[in-house]
């Protein structure tokens, strides 16, 4: 079921309307663009089209997925050195000959067909030392060497180290090394790359940015059509334009709807509430992640997002909507900050000075579900 696959995509046939995406991420990896942005929403395909890309250009990658990170709330450098070791070990399966190069790299044992790092500390394993040793090899190959970050924005979380300055140096010297950070918080990724900050090791840098978006209507509908006539099914409009509806368009939980309805035999009304229901909770604990780290401030954010849901959409109707829920004033300042975060975090988006809840399930979530969360959160 390729369309209602609910795996990431491999293949371009498999991938549904986003051609100029994908030529714009093609083109810039086979021309070994140092710093390659993929940003979008979750859930609206980002891993595919860089799986789909990466194996077009038949590029040796290293993809680390920063999801595994999702629930800390600090990162150790050591905890990102595991994850670097295990993704290097599955690398050298089958380009052992990179073996070679990263055996010369301190802190670096070569055991049998892989590696093991003395350490995880900072001191004792260079990160700048690692990518020198696969931009050795990449050059020693006449190749380009993919190394990606899957939802990056979760390494701002790294507490006692920073790879910015690794970043920008392998972006001046190593030149056959291209970065790809893929985000679906846009704002706290580029909070974290300070690509626009002076003193930022990246400032000034050219970089490649492709941005993927839910479907228009019209798309979320056509979407749904093609994957059910692809298993012979002829769906009716009036609950796909309901699921549209409830669901928006995101391809994510449109694949969802389609893969249930499929399982189930059946494409009506009912499928749809069950699947928003099953994806509200994971949003919700999703939305709890992102709380977590911010649990001072995080009934203030709740609310702010209650009063969203329920319409009261302006800064003057947030602000009023939290001093009544809080019985006190709340300043300017405050209010400005905690509404930053949210659009950083692509939780809420603004749209002509109107503040909307990006996902329509976050928002159906918000509305019924909350209480649980506050009792989590207390």
């Amino acid at each position: 079921m390729p369309l209602f696959d609910p795996g990431p995509k491999a293949r371009r046939e498999d991938l549904y309307d986003r051609e100029r995406e994908l030529e714009t991420l093609i083109n810039a990896v086979e021309k070994c663009e140092p710093l390659i942005l993929l940003l979008g929403p979750r859930r609206c395909g980002k891993t595919s089209l860089l799986q789909v890309a990466l194996n077009e250009c038949r590029v040796p990658n290293i993809v680390l997925d920063c999801r595994v990170f999702e629930e800390r709330i600090h990162i150790r450098y050591a905890d990102l050195m595991k994850v670097l070791e295990k993704k290097l070990n599955e690398f050298a399966k089958p380009f052992n000959r990179v073996l070679e190069f990263l055996r010369r790299v301190r802190g670096i044992r070569i055991l049998g067909s892989g590696i093991e790092f003395e350490t995880y500390s900072v001191r004792n394993v260079s990160l700048t030392e690692i990518f020198e040793a696969l931009s050795r090899w990449a050059e020693d190959e006449g190749r380009c060497l993919v190394i990606a970050f899957d939802e990056a924005q979760e390494l701002s979380k790294l507490r006692g180290a920073t790879i910015l300055p690794t970043i920008a140096y392998a972006y001046d010297y190593l030149r056959n090394l291209s970065f790809v950070f893929t985000g679906s918080m846009m704002g706290l990724l580029y909070r974290f790359l300070k690509l626009d900050d002076p003193r930022s090791p990246l400032y000034g840098r050219g970089f490649v940015e492709v941005r993927l978006a839910p479907f228009p209507r019209e798309q979320a509908v056509d979407f749904l059509i093609k994957g059910f006539r692809e298993h012979g099914v002829e769906p009716p409009i009036e609950v796909l334009e309901y699921a549209v509806d409830r669901l928006d368009g995101v391809p994510g939980w449109l694949t969802l709807f389609g893969y249930t309805a499929l399982n189930r035999g059946r494409i009506d009304r009912e499928i749809v509430d069950e699947v928003l229901e099953i994806a509200s909770g994971m949003v919700l604990e999703e939305l709890k992640h992102f709380l977590e780290p911010r649990y001072q401030a995080a009934k203030r954010y709740l609310a702010i997002l209650r009063a969203v849901a329920q319409g009261f959409d302006t800064w003057s109707k947030i602000k009023k909507f939290l001093e009544v829920e809080e019985g006190s004033k709340v300043s300017d300042s405050d209010l400005y900050l905690l509404l930053k975060n949210l659009l950083d975090a692509s939780i809420l988006r603004k749209e002509d000075n109107e503040y909307r809840i990006a996902d329509p399930v976050l928002a159906y979530a918000i509305l019924r579900k909350t209480i649980r969360l506050d009792k989590e959160l207390s």
